[in-house]
Protein backbone atom coordinates (compact mmCIF):
# COMPACT_ATOMS: atom_id res chain seq x y z
CA UNK A 1 0.00 0.00 0.00
CA UNK A 2 1.33 3.44 -0.93
CA UNK A 3 2.41 5.63 1.95
CA UNK A 4 0.36 8.71 2.73
CA UNK A 5 1.21 12.34 3.39
CA UNK A 6 -0.77 13.75 6.30
CA UNK A 7 -0.96 17.50 6.92
CA UNK A 8 -2.31 18.42 10.36
CA UNK A 9 -2.92 22.17 10.54
CA UNK A 10 -3.46 23.72 13.95
CA UNK A 11 -3.55 27.27 15.25
CA UNK A 12 -0.97 27.33 18.03
CA UNK A 13 2.33 25.87 19.18
CA UNK A 14 1.98 26.18 22.96
CA UNK A 15 0.50 23.69 23.42
CA UNK A 16 1.00 22.37 19.90
CA UNK A 17 -2.63 21.99 18.88
CA UNK A 18 -2.57 19.01 16.54
CA UNK A 19 -0.31 16.82 18.74
CA UNK A 20 -2.54 17.87 21.64
CA UNK A 21 -5.82 17.05 19.90
CA UNK A 22 -4.84 14.02 17.81
CA UNK A 23 -1.22 13.15 18.63
CA UNK A 24 -1.95 9.46 19.16
CA UNK A 25 -3.30 9.13 15.64
CA UNK A 26 -0.47 11.18 14.13
CA UNK A 27 2.12 9.05 15.95
CA UNK A 28 0.41 5.88 14.76
CA UNK A 29 0.39 7.02 11.13
CA UNK A 30 4.03 8.10 11.36
CA UNK A 31 4.96 4.74 12.91
CA UNK A 32 3.38 3.02 9.90
CA UNK A 33 5.81 4.87 7.63
CA UNK A 34 3.59 7.72 6.47
CA UNK A 35 4.87 11.28 6.20
CA UNK A 36 3.11 13.32 8.88
CA UNK A 37 3.52 17.10 9.13
CA UNK A 38 2.30 19.11 12.11
CA UNK A 39 1.66 22.77 11.32
CA UNK A 40 1.37 25.65 13.75
CA UNK A 41 -0.22 28.68 12.11
CA UNK A 42 1.58 30.91 14.62
CA UNK A 43 5.35 31.07 14.87
CA UNK A 44 5.86 31.23 18.63
CA UNK A 45 7.74 28.54 20.54
CA UNK A 46 9.09 26.74 17.47
CA UNK A 47 11.89 24.91 19.26
CA UNK A 48 9.55 23.33 21.80
CA UNK A 49 6.92 22.50 19.20
CA UNK A 50 9.54 20.80 17.06
CA UNK A 51 10.57 18.62 20.01
CA UNK A 52 6.94 17.62 20.58
CA UNK A 53 6.48 16.64 16.94
CA UNK A 54 9.79 14.76 16.84
CA UNK A 55 8.69 12.49 19.67
CA UNK A 56 5.60 11.64 17.60
CA UNK A 57 7.74 10.96 14.55
CA UNK A 58 6.38 14.01 12.74
CA UNK A 59 7.81 16.97 10.84
CA UNK A 60 6.93 20.57 11.70
CA UNK A 61 6.01 23.61 9.65
CA UNK A 62 5.00 27.11 10.72
CA UNK A 63 2.94 29.89 9.20
CA UNK A 64 3.30 33.56 10.16
CA UNK A 65 -0.12 34.25 11.70
CA UNK A 66 -0.57 35.91 15.10
CA UNK A 67 -2.16 34.28 18.15
CA UNK A 68 -5.53 35.84 18.89
CA UNK A 69 -5.71 37.40 15.42
CA UNK A 70 -6.30 34.45 13.08
CA UNK A 71 -8.91 35.33 10.49
CA UNK A 72 -10.75 33.45 7.76
CA UNK A 73 -9.73 35.99 5.14
CA UNK A 74 -8.29 35.89 1.63
CA UNK A 75 -4.69 36.35 2.75
CA UNK A 76 -4.86 33.49 5.27
CA UNK A 77 -6.67 31.16 2.88
CA UNK A 78 -4.10 31.76 0.14
CA UNK A 79 -1.22 31.05 2.54
CA UNK A 80 -2.80 27.70 3.33
CA UNK A 81 -3.48 27.04 -0.36
CA UNK A 82 0.25 27.50 -1.03
CA UNK A 83 1.08 25.18 1.88
CA UNK A 84 -1.28 22.50 0.58
CA UNK A 85 0.02 22.74 -2.97
CA UNK A 86 3.62 22.50 -1.83
CA UNK A 87 3.05 19.45 0.40
CA UNK A 88 0.36 17.66 -1.68
CA UNK A 89 -1.26 15.89 1.27
CA UNK A 90 -3.49 12.84 0.98
CA UNK A 91 -5.17 13.78 4.25
CA UNK A 92 -5.66 17.18 5.85
CA UNK A 93 -6.67 17.44 9.51
CA UNK A 94 -7.66 20.65 11.27
CA UNK A 95 -9.85 22.01 14.07
CA UNK A 96 -13.57 21.48 14.42
CA UNK A 97 -15.56 24.46 13.08
CA UNK A 98 -17.49 24.37 16.37
CA UNK A 99 -14.36 24.64 18.55
CA UNK A 100 -14.74 27.05 21.47
CA UNK A 101 -11.44 28.80 20.69
CA UNK A 102 -11.94 31.69 18.19
CA UNK A 103 -8.54 31.11 16.55
CA UNK A 104 -9.43 27.45 16.05
CA UNK A 105 -12.81 28.27 14.53
CA UNK A 106 -11.37 30.84 12.13
CA UNK A 107 -8.55 28.50 11.08
CA UNK A 108 -10.99 25.64 10.51
CA UNK A 109 -12.97 27.76 8.07
CA UNK A 110 -9.79 28.99 6.38
CA UNK A 111 -8.49 25.43 5.91
CA UNK A 112 -11.83 24.33 4.45
CA UNK A 113 -11.69 27.23 2.00
CA UNK A 114 -8.06 26.49 1.15
CA UNK A 115 -8.79 22.82 0.46
CA UNK A 116 -11.54 23.83 -1.93
CA UNK A 117 -9.46 26.53 -3.66
CA UNK A 118 -6.19 24.56 -3.85
CA UNK A 119 -7.50 22.81 -6.97
CA UNK A 120 -8.64 26.00 -8.71
CA UNK A 121 -6.26 27.15 -11.42
CA UNK A 122 -7.41 30.76 -11.23
CA UNK A 123 -5.96 30.98 -7.71
CA UNK A 124 -2.29 31.67 -8.44
CA UNK A 125 0.56 30.58 -6.14
CA UNK A 126 4.10 29.30 -6.66
CA UNK A 127 2.90 25.70 -6.94
CA UNK A 128 0.44 24.04 -9.29
CA UNK A 129 -3.19 23.33 -8.32
CA UNK A 130 -3.76 20.25 -6.22
CA UNK A 131 -6.93 18.39 -5.21
CA UNK A 132 -7.03 17.38 -1.53
CA UNK A 133 -8.60 13.90 -1.27
CA UNK A 134 -9.69 13.95 2.39
CA UNK A 135 -10.40 16.61 5.03
CA UNK A 136 -11.08 15.67 8.66
CA UNK A 137 -11.72 17.62 11.85
CA UNK A 138 -9.91 16.59 15.03
CA UNK A 139 -11.27 16.36 18.55
CA UNK A 140 -11.61 19.61 20.48
CA UNK A 141 -9.80 19.93 23.80
CA UNK A 142 -11.79 17.88 26.34
CA UNK A 143 -14.39 17.17 23.66
CA UNK A 144 -16.24 20.47 24.20
CA UNK A 145 -18.63 21.20 21.28
CA UNK A 146 -17.10 18.24 19.44
CA UNK A 147 -18.80 15.79 17.11
CA UNK A 148 -17.36 12.46 15.99
CA UNK A 149 -18.08 9.74 13.47
CA UNK A 150 -14.58 8.23 13.21
CA UNK A 151 -12.72 6.66 16.13
CA UNK A 152 -9.04 5.70 15.96
CA UNK A 153 -7.57 3.16 18.38
CA UNK A 154 -4.50 4.81 19.95
CA UNK A 155 -3.67 2.27 22.64
CA UNK A 156 -0.33 1.51 20.97
CA UNK A 157 0.71 5.18 20.77
CA UNK A 158 -0.99 6.80 23.76
CA UNK A 159 2.19 6.70 25.84
CA UNK A 160 4.07 8.27 22.93
CA UNK A 161 1.54 11.11 22.85
CA UNK A 162 1.98 11.70 26.59
CA UNK A 163 5.77 11.65 26.23
CA UNK A 164 5.48 14.26 23.48
CA UNK A 165 3.22 16.52 25.53
CA UNK A 166 5.77 16.48 28.37
CA UNK A 167 8.10 18.42 26.08
CA UNK A 168 5.88 21.47 26.73
CA UNK A 169 8.13 22.78 29.48
CA UNK A 170 7.01 26.36 28.86
CA UNK A 171 3.49 25.62 30.09
CA UNK A 172 4.79 26.16 33.61
CA UNK A 173 5.24 29.81 32.61
CA UNK A 174 1.88 30.24 30.85
CA UNK A 175 -0.27 32.95 32.41
CA UNK A 176 -3.95 33.74 32.10
CA UNK A 177 -5.08 30.29 30.93
CA UNK A 178 -6.11 28.21 33.93
CA UNK A 179 -6.27 24.81 32.23
CA UNK A 180 -2.67 25.22 30.99
CA UNK A 181 -1.35 25.78 34.48
CA UNK A 182 0.72 22.61 34.40
CA UNK A 183 1.79 19.82 32.10
CA UNK A 184 0.21 17.35 34.52
CA UNK A 185 -3.19 19.01 34.19
CA UNK A 186 -2.98 18.97 30.42
CA UNK A 187 -2.04 15.28 30.39
CA UNK A 188 -4.84 14.43 32.83
CA UNK A 189 -7.36 16.08 30.52
CA UNK A 190 -6.04 14.22 27.50
CA UNK A 191 -6.12 10.86 29.26
CA UNK A 192 -9.70 11.45 30.40
CA UNK A 193 -10.81 12.39 26.88
CA UNK A 194 -9.01 9.42 25.29
CA UNK A 195 -10.51 7.00 27.82
CA UNK A 196 -13.97 8.45 27.26
CA UNK A 197 -13.70 8.13 23.48
CA UNK A 198 -12.31 4.63 23.92
CA UNK A 199 -15.23 3.67 26.19
CA UNK A 200 -17.65 4.73 23.45
CA UNK A 201 -16.20 2.11 21.09
CA UNK A 202 -15.23 -0.49 23.72
CA UNK A 203 -11.44 -0.09 23.60
CA UNK A 204 -8.89 1.40 25.99
CA UNK A 205 -7.96 4.70 24.29
CA UNK A 206 -9.31 6.39 21.19
CA UNK A 207 -9.17 9.72 19.39
CA UNK A 208 -12.26 11.00 17.62
CA UNK A 209 -12.62 12.76 14.28
CA UNK A 210 -15.42 13.90 12.02
CA UNK A 211 -15.58 14.06 8.25
CA UNK A 212 -15.81 17.54 6.79
CA UNK A 213 -19.25 16.99 5.29
CA UNK A 214 -19.23 20.53 3.88
CA UNK A 215 -16.12 19.68 1.85
CA UNK A 216 -17.50 18.97 -1.61
CA UNK A 217 -14.59 16.88 -2.87
CA UNK A 218 -15.48 13.35 -1.76
CA UNK A 219 -13.69 10.11 -2.67
CA UNK A 220 -15.22 6.71 -3.42
CA UNK A 221 -14.34 3.48 -1.62
CA UNK A 222 -13.84 0.27 -3.60
CA UNK A 223 -16.20 -1.40 -1.11
CA UNK A 224 -17.86 -0.54 2.20
CA UNK A 225 -15.22 0.54 4.73
CA UNK A 226 -14.77 -1.88 7.62
CA UNK A 227 -13.05 -1.17 10.96
CA UNK A 228 -9.72 -2.95 11.37
CA UNK A 229 -9.79 -3.08 15.18
CA UNK A 230 -10.78 -6.47 16.54
CA UNK A 231 -14.40 -6.77 17.65
CA UNK A 232 -14.79 -8.26 21.13
CA UNK A 233 -17.39 -11.03 20.76
CA UNK A 234 -17.55 -12.10 24.38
Amino acid sequence: MAKLTVLAIGAHADPFDMPYQCGGTLAKMAKEGNRVICVSSCEENQEEATRVAKVLGCETMFLDLEEGEIQNDTETVHKIVELIRSVKPDIVITHQPTDYNPDHRALSQAVLGACLLARVGEVKTKHKPYKVPCLYYSETSSGVNSTADIYVDIESTFKTKIKALKEHKSLYEKEGVEHLGSIEHLIEREETTARYRGMQVEIEYAEAFSRAVNYRVMRAFSTLPFPDVEVQNK
